[in-house]
């Protein structure tokens, strides 16, 4: 869970960070075409709508002096056509120069002489190349207005994808705060209720070690055995609970993962639990199976350890273990002839301190509720589901289900 969260956290670092890199890049974008508008664009803009403007005035003086029967007019028109032509704001490109000089001749050959051209033409010159500076001109404020509307838009979309990740991530923090959460209270309550149970044992035992002070030489061996059952309780009571905390804290570290022959695990269950099932009466077999697995031997041992020593502390003379293939999956089953289990959703069995096969036993018989919570924690880190199968008054049958990658035999016997 803890390297999920440092993931999610870090995916959405990752992306806040370059969404807000993003936003500095595009806004320093648009303050270099800010700055390029106001020193080069606004500049030009200027300079061509001048050019335009001279050439109307060119185009005026010229009609102007084509028109006119009065030599002065014709004289003071052609003056102020030079004026223009000469002035530095007429000064653009090539073309436009080369153009004005030309209006300009034509309007002193028409002031000063006979037998020139008509104007017409030259008006026409004059008329075109103003419209295509116009047009230009536009087109040029036109192409930087969306170019500038353009990035101003990319930049709101990015804040609102920003924005939007923002609020996703605080989200997902808060889910998974709360998940956390709830983990931290469970295992609050998990020790909380081990404290408690361990304070029990302890006091039971002092009480015992009290009345064995107090007792006469005749009483001390039934109180010894007292004391060495209670210290045999609470030590098989330490070692589940280690094994919890040893998986809670190993939930990061893979399983050794290799193949084995599940009837090698059933011949080692079988030697570990002879005496016990004889001890308490109870007929214990396993069937043979030529199945195989891939999967962690210690792990799936210590499972089928809990599972075995349950069914022999609740039967009433009679556990089967067994094999049994299913749809390409393999199901290893531990069923005993005991009272069954009361009625509990399947996922509460597996709680810590859930002791749903109790009523009715000796404080010395009693289970700890810890073996199934350590059964679903280690199948889990197998990748195998736990299935409880009981009726009260009917037994119980606990299942131990492989998908089909894990197992790499067929043939186990049902």
């Amino acid at each position: 869970m803890q390297v999920t969260l440092y993931l999610v956290g870090g995916v959405f670092v990752v992306a806040f960070v370059c969404l807000a890199l993003a936003i500095l890049g595009i806004q320093q974008r648009i303050v270099g075409v800010t700055n390029e508008t106001r020193d080069v664009m606004v500049p030009q803009f200027l300079s061509q709508i001048r050019e335009v403007r001279n050439l109307e005035v060119l185009r005026h003086y010229g009609s102007l002096a084509a028109k006119a029967a009065d030599p002065g007019v014709r004289q003071d028109a052609a003056y102020l056509a030079a004026f223009t032509a000469g002035h530095p704001s007429s000064r653009g490109d090539p073309a436009t120069q080369q153009l004005v000089s030309d209006a300009s001749r034509h309007i002193q050959a028409m002031a000063w002489g006979d037998g020139t051209p008509p104007w017409q033409p030259m008006e026409e010159r004059l008329t075109a190349r103003a419209d295509a500076l116009s047009v230009a001109t536009g087109n040029l404020v036109l192409q930087r207005a969306t170019e500038i509307r353009d990035d101003s838009l990319l930049v709101r979309n990015v804040a609102m994808g920003l924005s939007l990740l923002f609020a996703l991530g605080m989200l997902v923090m808060l889910v998974l705060g709360r998940h956390l959460l709830a983990e931290l209270r469970t295992k609050n309550q998990f020790f909380n209720e081990a404290s408690h149970d361990f304070r029990q044992r302890l006091h039971g035992m002092q009480l015992l070690i009290n009345t064995a002070q107090r007792t006469t030489q005749e009483e001390t061996p039934a109180i010894v055995a007292r004391v060495k059952a209670a210290t045999a309780d609470l030590q098989r009571y330490l070692d589940n609970f280690l094994e919890i905390t040893r998986l809670e804290a190993s939930a990061e570290a893979p399983p050794l993962i290799g193949p084995l022959r599940l009837q090698d695990v059933f011949q080692q269950l079988e030697l570990q639990f002879e005496d016990a099932a004889r001890h308490q009466g109870v007929d214990l077999r396993f069937r043979y199976t030529r199945a195989g697995l891939r999967t962690d031997e210690k792990m799936l041992l210590r499972i089928l350890e809990n599972l075995v020593s349950n069914a022999i502390k609740f039967a009433r003379g009679r556990v089967l273990v067994a094999a049994r293939p299913c749809g390409g999956r393999l199901e290893v089953w531990v069923c005993d002839n005991g009272d069954g289990i009361p009625a509990l959703p399947n996922l509460a069995l597996f709680d810590a301190f859930v002791q749903g096969r109790n009523a009715g036993r000796t404080r010395g018989d009693r289970g700890f509720g810890l073996g199934l919570s350590i059964v679903m924690r280690a199948a889990g880190r197998l990748g195998a589901k736990v299935l409880v199968c009981a009726k009260p008054g009917h037994g119980s049958t606990v299942k131990l289900i492989f998908e089909p990658s894990a197992v790499t035999t067929g043939g186990g016997s049902g």
